[in-house]
């Protein structure tokens, strides 16, 4: 009797084990799909304290070649115009129906937890639905959030090309033939420092104070 219960104690042991390795396995490949990308060759992606908080550095930074797309007063606007500031980029579409508007209405956070410091940083959204976010369309999206914010648009084969600097994935979903089409694209956020370099990657759902304070101590160098 007393072996019998020693034996379904141990077994209850080795399966919670078992399941612990297997959700800390899940975890570990969510955050390298996060963090890693093909373009960063030899740069290592160090992610933020004992547990993971949603935060990856780019060590070394890496310096971003600059790009120029329209914004939504619909007007040239470079990458290069924001030199001088942190920039928090997010790469999304207006018809959107989760990721991006929660993603905006952080940065609103984020701009409210940095306080006097917000005159130091550009809020950036970079539409990757060329097709159907014009200018226009924009302005109305980026004035549901923040007047201040900057939203920028161009045709696919430009954002492709911007994006292999931020390992960006976007793809039609859903009847591509149709105008009622969704866009599968990565989540994350990027900083870029004042020298115009990408030097952090929020996963998404990283807490508005997490950014916040990663944006300060950029600032702060």
């Amino acid at each position: 009797m007393f072996s019998s219960k020693r034996g379904l104690v141990v077994t209850i042991v080795l399966v919670g084990a078992a399941v612990t390795a297997a959700l800390l396995f899940i975890l570990s490949a969510a955050s390298n799909q996060t963090a890693t990308g093909g373009v960063n060759t030899g740069v290592a992606l160090v992610e933020g304290g004992e547990i993971f908080d949603g935060v990856t550095v780019y060590d070394p930074p890496q310096p971003l070649p600059d790009f120029t797309l329209t914004s939504h007063t619909n007007e040239p606007f470079s990458l290069s115009d924001l030199r001088g500031k942190a920039v928090l980029l997010y790469f999304g579409y207006t018809r959107c129906p989760d990721f991006c508007p929660s993603t905006m209405l952080e940065f609103k956070r984020v701009k409210k937890a940095l306080g006097e410091q917000t005159d130091q940083v550009a809020f950036v959204f970079i539409s990757v639905d060329g097709e159907r976010d014009t200018p226009e369309v924009l302005a109305n999206f980026i004035a549901r959030f923040d007047p201040d914010f900057i939203a920028l648009t161009g045709d696919e084969p430009t954002l492709r090309q911007i994006g292999t600097d931020y390992n960006l994935q976007f793809i039609k979903a859903e009847r591509p033939d149709s105008d009622n089409y969704l866009i599968d694209h990565t989540a994350s956020s990027f900083l870029i420092d004042p020298e115009g370099r990408l030097v952090e990657r929020f996963a998404f759902g990283t807490d508005a104070s997490v950014i916040a304070e990663q944006i300060r101590a950029r600032l702060a160098t």
